[in-house]
């Protein structure tokens, strides 16, 4: 082989990396707001046990939600921070029947890329408010609204505002050292 057969090799290895490469950004980039799937409270149950070891930083927001806004990125730095032992597991509360609002949510989840998967409420009806805590249906289904579990499952905080990330480590952190 000489030195153009080694170049043109080189570069359809080059070419087919390349390509390769951009699919699999592409798809991951593009899997995670396609992927939305939709929750029942009991689901969410669920996905809080099935983290136990974990402390479990459960969120509920939505795009049109300013507050929501303001808090997500410093949910995003509290997974990465502590990937190894918090799971966040957020919910968005936009309208999934209403395809502006689904195309909102899936817009603003490619723009953010959250290390962590996002779901959609099922319903956004007052049962499913009831259903998932009385305490946020009293308070009249305001968001966003954080409850945070311990390792084994057990709530230990609930808020119906937005938290900074000082706020989020304060109460994680203890739970964290607690065996």
């Amino acid at each position: 082989m000489n030195s153009r057969s080694y170049s043109r090799l080189a570069c359809l290895a080059l070419g087919l990396l390349s390509a390769l490469a951009f699919n699999g950004r592409g798809l991951r980039a593009q899997s995670a707001p396609q992927d939305l799937k939709p929750v029942e409270p009991k689901d969410i149950r669920e996905l809080v046990a099935a983290n136990k070891g974990k402390v479990v930083f459960l969120n509920f927001f939505a795009t049109w939600c300013v507050p929501c806004h303001a808090e997500f990125p410093d949910i995003e730095k509290l997974q990465t921070k502590y990937k190894d032992s918090v799971q966040v597991i957020e919910v968005a509360m936009n309208d999934r029947s209403d395809a502006g609002e689904k195309a909102e949510i899936l817009k603003y989840l490619q723009e953010q890329k959250p290390p962590f998967t996002v779901y959609i409420a099922s319903s956004i009806d007052d049962d499913f408010y009831k259903a998932m805590d009385s305490r946020w249906a009293a308070q009249g289904e305001g968001l966003p609204m954080t409850m945070i579990f311990d390792r084994d499952g057990k709530e230990a905080h609930f808020y119906q505002k937005a938290l900074a990330l000082a706020d989020m480590e304060h109460d994680v952190t203890p739970l964290l050292a607690a065996k």
